[in-house]
């Protein structure tokens, strides 16, 4: 009861989702990038939302089952095929024995998470010829594929440039000029971009004073004014803490799509305030638990009309 990793793709791993509550120690949460869509594809297999899973980027693994089992690919659109039939995300989907699951181009965003009913008994890069094991054994058996009938709604997945950010607690370091232009000006993700950060191109920014500050405490989505006048916003990767003056953070709700743009894609920013990003937040979370509910009652359905035919 296996999965191989047949092919290994550049930056692909098989992702918790972080460690909580030890920064103050030095420890970095870490985690997927995604979390929204990580969750979602975690629900779509019937497994609890924070179930370790597959995060994968493009040029991407190469993946052999060598037990039907039952996936979900949720997030980007990497044209995802399993013995040459074209696979569609947001789906639960049985995959027969040997299938060989590859993702041949990308078309949007930049990660896609492929998650096991059940989980998966590992943790790491996925590299050539790894073997991970199974968690538990697949409820059923299919020598066929089988895409089931329903899917997810993502909306917060729309690639849109908008991201809302709520003021950082060094915000009136930059003078008025360039809080104008950071609330309306448009971003470029630059090539700099990886698990710990993404690097943004625009004009530099000026400030009011020079003077350094102690480093502080940071956090997934705090964008950072870096010395030369640019800036970069700290991903699931990041650390503790820093010493670079902390203008914004971005809200919960978005930092899924934030994690979703690819270099050259433009970010613009809208600031909100506190209780907004909280109600963001809540009522993406309540859109999961909903997609979680709805999946387990259509895959007891679909297990029991199914049993006896698969």
């Amino acid at each position: 009861m296996s999965l191989i990793i047949h092919k290994a793709g550049i930056l692909d791993a098989l992702q918790h989702f972080g460690v909580k509550g030890l920064q103050s120690k030095g420890i970095r949460p870490g985690g997927v990038m995604d979390q929204f869509s990580a969750s979602i594809a975690n629900a779509l297999v019937g497994n609890k939302l924070n179930e370790g899973l597959l995060e994968i980027h493009f040029p991407a693994c190469e993946i052999i089952f060598t037990e039907s089992c039952l996936i979900s690919i949720v997030g980007a659109d990497f044209t995802a095929k399993l013995n040459e039939k074209y696979l569609p995300i947001n789906r639960p989907i049985l995959v027969p024995v040997n299938g060989k699951l590859q993702f041949v181009a990308p078309k949007s965003g930049k990660i896609v998470y492929v998650a096991v009913q059940g989980g998966l008994a590992a943790q790491g890069r996925l590299l050539k010829n790894t073997i991970i094991e199974f968690k538990t054994k697949p409820k059923l058996n299919s020598s066929n594929l089988v895409i089931c009938p329903w899917s997810a709604k993502t909306d917060w997945q729309k690639y849109t440039p908008e991201i809302h950010v709520i003021q950082g607690r060094e915000w009136e370091r930059l003078n008025e000029e360039s809080q104008r232009k950071f609330c309306c000006k448009p971003f470029k993700v630059s090539h700099h971009a990886d698990r710990m950060g993404y690097r943004l191109q625009h004009e530099p920014f000026d400030t009011r004073t020079k003077e350094e500050i102690i480093s502080s405490a940071v956090n997934f989505g705090t964008i950072q004014l870096l010395p030369n006048g640019q800036t970069i916003v700290l991903m699931a990767d990041h650390q503790t803490t820093g010493g670079y003056p902390r203008i914004a953070h971005v809200i919960s709700a978005d930092l899924p799509k934030l994690a979703q743009k690819n270099p050259g894609d433009e970010v613009v920013f809208h600031l909100t305030d506190q209780e907004t990003a909280e109600k963001e937040w809540l009522t993406q979370q309540a859109h999961v638990r909903q997609i979680q509910n709805i999946s387990q009652l259509k895959l007891n359905e679909f297990f029991q009309k199914n049993s006896n035919q698969l």
